[in-house]
């Protein structure tokens, strides 16, 4: 298993380091921002001029205060479509990408078990996205340090990181199961972005329009609150439980599946 941990970390290194940067990068740009900006007159205009259909989704998401604006850029597409970009990348390699370029005949020929296998590759991915919101913390942390805003404490720092792990662990558990079933990289990303991508709408959606809010419970991004984290200090009740829950059913339904299937 080791080995394969290595290769995995030798073959995904480049693009992981350049994510983490990216990201630590945005987050000390949104402290910059704030810092530099009077964020009540801001939102006021913003308020001012915004469709009445946006109001909701403006308020709930970014609040007219520096520690809500700095919660906005946890929430911000950015920040979602680099963590997902990794999430969906190693989930579609790990069983699709291998069978498609004909690598995982090889590693299997060895003495290693489909379950070390799966194991290894979903212990990497899990690490992986661990590392790139860690590095994103960091970056908000020298932020809020160079440009004199309140810190960000180590509880509410660690409630952000779980959150975010497991919404973004739902999305790798999903995309693993796209790819336990699939034979080409492309196909099985392509599907994991259209489900990222309709989960993060109905969220929006049904936040800015009432007749929609029905569909609230059944989008993945709607158990994920940095408002709430970082202005009150509470993840929401639900999201742990039923992410968590998520994960579990998609890996256990991706293991099952790869263990039966033939390969190539």
């Amino acid at each position: 298993m080791r080995n394969i941990l290595r290769r995995l970390a030798a073959r995904h290194r480049t693009f992981l380091i350049v994510t983490a940067i990216v990201l630590a990068g945005f987050q000390l740009l949104i402290s910059a921002i704030v810092a530099g900006v009077d964020v009540e007159s801001a939102f006021a205009q913003i308020r001012a001029f915004a469709p009445p259909a946006l109001l909701p989704f403006i308020e709930q998401s970014m609040i007219g205060s520096p520690q809500g604006m700095l919660a906005f850029g946890w929430n911000h597409p950015i920040t979602h479509a680099l963590l997902t970009a990794v999430a969906i990348t190693l989930a579609a390699r790990a069983i699709a990408g291998e069978v498609e370029n004909g690598a995982i005949e090889l590693i299997l020929a060895q003495p290693i078990s489909r379950a070390h296998y799966f194991t290894a590759h979903t212990t990497f991915g899990i690490s992986a996205i661990t590392f790139i919101i860690l590095s994103g913390v960091a970056g908000s942390v020298l932020g809020r340090q160079l440009f004199g805003l309140p810190p960000i404490g180590i509880a509410d720092a660690s409630r952000l990181t779980v959150n975010l792990l497991l919404l973004q662990g739902s999305i790798y558990a999903m995309t693993l199961l796209l790819s336990a079933f699939g034979r080409e990289n492309g196909q099985v990303a392509i599907g994991g972005v259209l489900l990222a991508v309709v989960s993060y709408l109905i969220e929006v959606i049904s936040s800015m329009w009432s007749k929609a809010a029905f569909l609230h419970p059944y989008a993945l991004h709607s158990y994920f609150n940095p408002r709430r984290i970082l202005t009150e200090g509470q993840i929401p009740t639900a999201s742990v439980p039923v992410l968590t829950a998520f994960i579990v059913l998609m890996g256990t339904a991706a293991f099952v599946r790869f263990r039966n299937r033939d390969l190539p």
